[in-house]
């Protein structure tokens, strides 16, 4: 089996994460061991562990990136858009971007299960939440209606994992445009959803290339 050069430990920890990311994708949370992800990454088990030396640190980092690169993504749309309101219709087109048929389902309904299932990640989760709503609130726009408008785009991305009925089509495309004039000051023009940043390719991309 090959082993990643240790000079390069940052590297090695994102293909181990890359790797986790695709077994998730393929195979759900139950398939995700260390063994199954250090055959995926060519990496060897002891080479794996100096990184994640448990299954739950392996979660727990993939965890952390999801968020990471979800908030990277609101960041780098609400900077193209400095009026208020701009973080909370960043975050509504972020939130549901993906749309129906792209959207990663097997590896996010996966890491929803790791989360309910284990209360400390929950309040993890929790916390990271906590952070966006208080982003939100003080987006310059009244502080309820910017809440609506992420609680909505939350609910659409739920309903859109979970196939809970989600709106396609011209229903939900009407959706955002009303979520997005909601979230636009009175006497604003309410703009068309930007176009997405330009972030590095996220692994579920990379596998979905192949």
């Amino acid at each position: 089996m090959a082993v990643v050069p240790a000079s390069d430990p940052a590297a090695t920890r994102q293909r181990l994460l890359d790797a986790a990311w695709r077994v998730l994708t393929r195979h759900g949370s139950q398939a995700l061991s260390l063994d199954a992800v250090a055959r995926e990454a060519t990496v060897s088990k002891g080479g794996l562990l100096h990184h994640f030396p448990t299954r739950a640190s392996l979660i727990d980092a993939l965890y952390d990136r999801w968020n990471d690169e979800f908030e990277a993504e609101v960041t780098a749309r609400a900077m193209l858009d400095e009026r208020p309101g701009g973080w909370a219709r960043a975050y509504l087109d972020a939130a549901t971007a993906a749309g129906v048929q792209q959207r990663d389902s097997t590896a996010e309904v996966g890491f929803l299960a790791a989360l309910i299932a284990d209360p400390e990640r929950l309040q993890r989760f929790r916390q990271r939440y906590e952070h966006w709503q208080n982003r939100i609130v003080q987006d310059r726009i009244d502080p309820a209606t910017a809440t609506l408008v992420r609680m909505a785009a939350d609910g659409m991305w739920l309903a859109e994992l979970l196939g809970l009925a989600p709106p396609t089509g011209e229903l939900r495309g009407q959706m955002l445009e009303a979520l997005r004039a909601l979230a636009t000051p009175a006497g604003g023009p309410a703009a068309a959803a930007p176009g997405p940043p330009v972030p590095a390719p996220s692994p579920a991309a990379e596998q979905a290339a192949r």
